[in-house]
């Protein structure tokens, strides 16, 4: 269950503490282990947090996203979506 006194977008300036968050994990696609999680603001900071806590755990070269354009931003130019 998630209790939001706000939703993001109905913030005033200064309320940046306030609102939504999500959930980012990254998973194994063949063993279905978790390798890292973030809960946070939906943020370009909160993706780069997301992905140097993966960063070692796997040598994959692909990633399977969610469409969410920072993935582009984030990854480096070896690194297939």
């Amino acid at each position: 269950m998630v209790f939001c006194r706000k939703k993001q977008v109905r913030c005033l300036p200064g309320e940046d503490l306030i609102g939504d968050a999500w959930i980012g994990l990254s998973l194994d696609r063949e063993s279905g282990l978790i390798l890292s999680g973030r809960v946070g603001k939906h943020t370009d900071d909160f993706l780069k947090e997301l992905i140097w806590n993966t960063e070692g755990k796997t040598d994959t070269t692909v990633w399977f996203t969610d469409g969410w354009k920072a993935y582009e931003r984030q990854l480096s130019d070896e690194v297939e979506l």
